[in-house]
């Protein structure tokens, strides 16, 4: 499900109508107080079992917690700091920080180093995708998702298509919306209010721009969460390899994108019982700074698992004229505390309530409880992903939509550059995928994870996946000859599209099945080169034939649209990817080129690979002072030069 930028959260004025029936066919800045104190109450091994800090008890019966469990982090250890208290510059008092700890069960030991191709392909839960089968990918990402009430029961499903998939050793992922909830899915009206988040006022909020009926879930209810991990319990059953949840952090957009949601029972429970442990014992007035008078209710003394929960925070932003558009009114305790988030990046680093409870708390319980369950009961590890980069994931499965924070544009990073409804090929994608994996690997350090691969893929139904369906025929195989080996050339991976659920451009409808055999044939064929491969810095130069005759060889270099990516394999080898972004109604083939990188020793043999190649080339080089330098010839849209 895409999700939009405005305002620095998800949602936006391209947001797709249609959005979740594909859902739809089924179908900060950072507070002054930084890091320091968020997590004193943190899952620990067995800490999610019990309800001490969940804002009420689990009426699913299963336990877990709607806030945090307690943590022996030490404060003061490694990255932490101390930072002055909110409430405004000296309000008084430093806060010393409480690191989180996590339970080790949550993170994932799912093997991906044989994962190299993947397909998108989301049907109903009832159906197959015969282009599944066909191509038979490593992967399917997403290929069913539990929607409204469908997905509900285990005969919902049609397993014959799992039973294939598995049979053609394609790895086949399901999972569930985690963001949208409708009356008509659960058993009743209370539990429906049970489930559902609310605006500043008390009041539902409709989110009839998704589809009619649709509203946002709360993470922060723990009958919600029961659900999810009884959704993903049963989809174990059935047999998937893995589980994807969408929009994990999707319940704070509200109606108009301004941030007018998140505000429900359990929410305002949490937050109080998170006001308390990150500034309770402090003697300098804090409640005042933030205009907090005693009928308000945040009371922080008793046990530190009930503090805080009888905080009347809606009557609170009653008082100080901050319900309508709380963010408006800029509130500091709104801004510093509660804080804002952006749907599918959420940065628990900035230390807000948003931004650390639903990534660290809600979303850990809900994996590690199906983690649990795959080695328990089924002896096997289970992949989980969500849309998004996000904590405790076994790949980050990054979604491409308008209304990203991923670059600089109006409406974020243009992912299907188009002019005048042809390919723009000059661009490249280079500075984002390098800034998506900088952020995964940040987020998943935050939370003492492993670093995990990144898998990008076309989300659907928006204006971006549109433009790729209007391309012409060689320039939509261009779009994967040039951008998609981008991707791969930085180590990032790219899902082929195959089929969603909201409209009937099929990859066989587009005449892209062969041309996808092609790609899926090289990639698997050249795995090697993407898997464990690191970044190399050093110099590298790229010259062309029409400089020849110049003093400088290299001086027209620079002039030329290019983008190359220097990594070295596990086994010693140097691999330069170099990127063709000469472009014009097709890919502007380069003659005469040459590729200089640093190399410790002079490689025994240099050889050129292209998905534009009938096979791979052995070509001359020289080696002179740490220095290779390759006569590739032509550079059509991508190489990959590997000296050995």
């Amino acid at each position: 499900m895409a999700t939009h930028r405005r305002y620095g959260i998800a949602g936006g004025p391209g947001r797709r109508g249609a959005s979740a029936h594909g859902y739809q066919g089924r179908a900060a800045r950072i507070g002054k107080s930084g890091w320091s104190g968020l997590l004193a109450c943190m899952a620990m091994a067995g800490a999610l079992a019990g309800s001490a800090c969940s804002s009420d008890p689990d009426p699913g019966g299963t336990g877990g917690t709607g806030g945090m469990a307690a943590s022996s982090g030490s404060a003061g250890g490694e990255g932490a700091t101390t930072a002055t208290g909110a409430g405004g510059e000296g309000a008084g008092g430093d806060i010393t920080p409480v690191m989180p700890e996590f339970d080790p069960e949550v993170f994932g030991t799912f093997d991906t180093s044989e994962l190299t191709v993947f397909a998108f392909s989301q049907v109903e839960v009832n159906e197959a995708d015969p282009q599944v089968l066909e191509l038979a990918p490593d992967m399917v990402p997403r290929a069913w998702q539990r929607w409204r009430d469908t997905g509900i029961q285990a005969d919902d499903y049609d397993a014959e298509y799992l039973a294939s998939c598995r049979e053609r050793g394609i790895r086949f992922v399901a999972g569930s919306t985690a963001s949208i909830v409708f009356e008509d899915e659960v058993d009743s009206e209370e539990q429906f209010l049970e489930q559902t988040t609310r605006n500043a006022a008390g009041e539902l909020v409709a989110h009839d721009q998704i589809v009619p009926g649709a509203h946002r879930s709360s993470m922060a209810s723990p009958s919600y969460r029961a659900r999810l991990v009884e959704m993903g319990k049963l989809q174990i059953d059935l047999g998937v390899d893995g589980l994807n949840f969408d929009e994990i952090n999707g319940g704070y957009g509200g109606a108009e994108y301004d941030g007018n949601e998140g505000f429900d029972d359990h929410h305002v429970a949490d937050f109080g019982n998170y006001l308390c442990r990150r500034h309770g014992g402090r003697p300098d007035g804090w409640q005042q700074g933030f205009d907090l008078l005693p009928e308000d209710g945040l009371d922080c003394g008793g046990a530190p698992e009930t503090a805080g929960r009888g905080f009347d925070l809606r009557g609170y932003l009653q008082r100080v004229n901050a319900t309508e558009k709380p963010f408006d009114s800029g509130n500091e305790l709104l801004v510093e505390e509660w804080g804002r988030t952006v749907g599918n990046r959420p940065d628990p680093q900035l230390g807000t309530f948003v931004e650390v409870y639903p990534a660290l708390v809600y979303w850990q319980e809900v994996v590690l409880a199906l983690r649990r369950y795959a080695r328990e009961q089924h002896g096997r590890e289970i992949f989980i992903s969500s849309n998004g980069i996000v904590p405790f994931v076994d790949m980050q499965s990054v979604g491409l939509y308008d209304w990203n924070i991923d670059g600089d544009g109006p409406r974020g990073m243009n992912w299907v550059p188009v002019v005048e409804g042809h390919l723009d090929g000059t661009v490249s994608f280079q500075t984002a995928l390098r800034g998506l994996k900088a952020r995964s690997k940040r987020v998943q350090e935050l939370v003492g994870g492993k670093e995990v691969p990144l898998m990008l893929f076309l989300d659907w139904p928006n204006d971006m996946m549109n433009r790729y369906y209007g391309l012409p025929l060689e320039e939509r195989k261009d779009y994967f000859r040039i951008f998609a080996a981008e991707v791969y050339a930085n180590g990032l991976y790219f899902a082929l599209p195959l089929h969603t659920t909201t409209d009937e451009s099929t990859a066989t409808a587009l005449e892209m099945m062969e041309f996808f055999a092609r790609f899926r044939d090289f990639y698997k064929s050249h795995e090697d080169l993407v898997h464990g491969a690191t970044d190399v810095t050093g110099t590298v130069t790229l010259s062309f034939e029409e400089c020849a005759s110049a003093e400088q060889p290299e001086a027209c270099a620079g002039e030329k649209k290019m983008s190359h990516n220097l990594v070295r394999l596990a086994d010693g080898r140097t691999v330069l990817h170099v990127i063709n972004h000469e472009y014009s109604a097709g890919v502007v083939e380069q003659v005469g080129v040459t590729a200089s990188f640093p190399m410790d020793a002079s490689p025994t043999q240099v050889t050129v690979a292209s998905i534009d190649f009938e096979e791979d080339r052995v070509v001359p080089f020289s080696y002179e002072d740490g220095v290779v330098t390759a006569v590739i010839g032509a550079l059509p849209a991508s190489v990959a030069i590997v000296a050995e």
